[in-house]
């Protein structure tokens, strides 16, 4: 392989392999099952919503509910049960559509936890869609936040190198 080539190959794997090494920290608490299911379709708005959690959760554990309107359905303080969150739906708008429910709880290490899931709800009235994010996968903007400035740095290396070698 020629010499120039080496230097941009050897950056290129370094980025790989710091892409590939960017995985959430197993350490701390992260969301394992909810009633009702992540992108589940239901015919009814349930009496309650249940987050189960790889580890005991502490208060505050905050649970909003927003309705396909972009309403606030419910939110507070949910009880706390062990590992799971339960947040009761105490008025159904009668809505059809995508709800979404933000979550902010404590871990019993301590460690904030947040996220949010969305669910279908599909008897009711339909309405315009309302003011609800959509969910996107932050997953990428994490790696690239870590990432992009590994990168750049080789990259700098790399060149100050060569600018040394031609001199």
């Amino acid at each position: 392989m020629s010499s120039p080539l080496r230097p941009l190959l050897a950056a290129l794997l370094t980025g790989l392999l710091v892409l590939a090494s960017t995985v959430p920290a197993a350490a701390h608490a992260g969301l394992v099952d909810s009633n009702p299911e992540r992108r589940s379709s239901l015919e009814t708005l349930p009496a309650e919503i249940r987050l189960t959690f790889n580890e005991e959760m502490n208060r505050p554990s905050y649970v909003t509910l927003s309705a396909p309107d972009g309403s606030t359905v419910v939110e507070g303080e949910g009880t706390i049960e062990g590992n799971d969150v339960v947040q009761m739906i105490a008025d159904d708008p009668g809505l059809a559509g995508t709800y979404r429910v933000d979550y902010r709880v404590v871990s019993a290490d301590g460690h904030p936890v947040a996220g949010a899931l969305e669910f279908e709800v599909t008897s009711g009235e339909t309405v315009e869609a309302g003011t609800i994010d959509r969910l996107t996968d932050s997953s990428a903007w994490w790696i690239a936040l870590v990432a992009v400035p590994w990168i750049v740095l080789l990259a700098f290396l790399v060149l100050r190198r060569r600018r040394r070698v031609s001199s």
